[in-house]
């Protein structure tokens, strides 16, 4: 992943806050991993600390108005979370998955909408074969409720590696 940012930036400002990002979405989908949620201290604290990290700079690098549309993106990809949330009434999808999105939102759209969308199509890819791979290796069952936050942030991270090697 880090190899990944490196070539979407090379040595740009905009390293510091990905490595934060790389660093907190790790803790994040082994807390989810481990314990079933997202936890929220780390993800809104860390979420605020790498908005305000990813906006200055922005600002360091003349790169506000992509600034400006990651967190567009941050606010459609948490607008889209909360309605799927509500359509499934919160079976499958959390409220953690829900507050996760905004930082993979911006985190993504900050390169591009159209990383968002890979982002979302690549979560749902994962999201299944992760649920495959539990169901087959694990003895999952239908109804076994695994995480979804890990799905959305390899989902991301796959979406912004490809930025970095052209595609």
């Amino acid at each position: 992943m880090a190899v990944g940012i490196y070539g979407v930036f090379g040595t740009s400002w905009a390293l510091v806050p990905y490595a934060g990002f790389i660093l907190l979405t790790t803790a994040l989908a082994l807390t989810d991993i481990d314990a079933m949620r997202i936890v929220d201290r780390l993800n809104l604290r860390g979420t605020v600390v790498l908005a305000a990290t990813l906006g200055a700079t922005s600002l360091l690098d003349d790169r506000l108005s992509d600034f400006l549309r990651g967190v567009a993106g941050g606010a459609a990809y948490f607008a889209g979370s909360l309605l799927l949330f509500l359509l499934v009434r919160g079976k499958g999808f959390g409220a953690g998955d829900v507050k996760l999105a905004p930082l993979l939102g911006l985190f993504t759209t900050y390169l591009g909408w159209e990383v968002l969308v890979r982002s979302v199509f690549s979560t749902a890819i994962i999201g299944g074969l992760l649920a495959l791979i539990a169901i087959v290796f694990m003895a999952a069952k239908r109804n076994t409720e695994l995480p979804y936050g890990p799905a959305m942030i390899l989902g991301s991270w796959v979406a912004i590696v490809l930025v970095g090697v052209g595609s």
